[in-house]
């Protein structure tokens, strides 16, 4: 027992010996696992935009914000996605796209909500809301959305709910 400097008792620490013998197993193995597949040398400047693109296009952020929701809408794979975009894209359209894809987001999402609500009809076609209203509802909604965090569903419903009773006012 070792005692601390306020004279109580202190257990004696435990040394494991077999953390040792497995030490080496485990970095061996870790070692192995991040290992990085080194990539032959590009053999043209076209195959090295080539692998630059597929880089862009593998890259977390653009298979979950992108690759992935676009190739579930259109009903494609996502490599038939990659396919199109390396194909349609230059380098400096492709490293672009994702901010562009970011501050859509909220003008897509208020497109939506329109169509959702049928706030055309509403607003164009019957008279019953001003622009501004309109751009108001639109704004709630998508507020709901991106600030409190809500499924587009649960705050289009909330939407159409204060819609149909501002109409009733």
């Amino acid at each position: 027992m070792n005692t601390s400097d306020e004279g109580v008792d202190l257990p004696e620490e435990e040394t494991d010996s077999s953390v040792d013998e497995i030490s080496p197993e485990i970095e061996e193995e870790f070692e192995e696992e991040i290992k990085f597949e080194k990539e032959a040398p590009a053999a043209s400047e076209e195959e090295l935009r080539l692998r630059m693109k597929m880089r862009i296009l593998k890259s977390y952020k653009w298979q979950e914000d992108i690759i992935i929701p676009f190739s579930k809408e259109l009903e494609i794979s996502p490599e038939e996605l990659e396919d199109i975009l390396m194909k349609r894209l230059d380098m400096s359209s492709l490293e672009a796209l994702q901010p562009r894809f970011e501050s859509s987001r909220l003008r897509c999402t208020k497109e939506k909500i329109h169509s959702d609500l049928k706030l055309c009809w509403l607003s164009d076609v019957m008279d019953l809301l001003t622009e501004e209203e309109t751009e108001q509802m639109k704004n709630k909604v998508a507020f709901k959305i991106f600030k409190e965090d809500k499924s587009y569903e649960e705050a289009l419903e909330e939407g159409r709910k204060e819609l149909v009773e501002y109409l009733k006012r």
